[in-house]
């Protein structure tokens, strides 16, 4: 009786193990570096979560999964923050396409980046109009 009841387990808990959902999205270290650079905050951790980032989309691809929600987003947001408005209007538009729910958000965020672009073209601007009228 103990060697059928055995038995049955195992074979339970082998049938049941088989049956496990693949993931539907790959995370990479995710978690690791953006506690670190929450932790620790500096410019080799803040550099490491965005090596992550890109990581965890380019192994997506490879995957062939989908970049786990708010990724996108989250790197783009980055550049943002480091004045590269284009590659964060980029990845907001990415982020729009596959997660709709997001597109609010998004907009706003690809408004800001092309304010701040709108800002940089005017500043540079009037700093060439500015040495043009001193070199007269």
């Amino acid at each position: 009786m103990n060697s059928l009841l055995l038995g049955l387990t195992l074979f339970i808990t082998l049938f049941l193990s088989g049956c496990a959902a693949p993931s539907m999205y790959y995370w990479g270290d995710y978690s690791s570096t953006l506690y670190h650079s929450k932790k620790t905050p500096s410019d080799e951790t803040g550099l490491k979560h965005q090596q992550a980032l890109e990581n965890i989309i380019e192994e997506s691809k490879t995957r062939n999964l989908k970049a786990p929600p708010g990724v996108y987003a989250e790197l783009g947001y980055i550049y943002l923050k480091q004045n590269k408005n284009q590659n964060a209007i980029q990845y907001f538009k990415l982020e729009r396409e596959i997660y709709p729910e997001s597109a609010l958000l998004m907009q706003r965020l690809e408004n800001v980046a092309l304010t701040k672009d709108k800002k940089a073209e005017d500043k540079t601007a009037t700093t060439a109009q500015s040495e043009m009228k001193a070199e007269k």
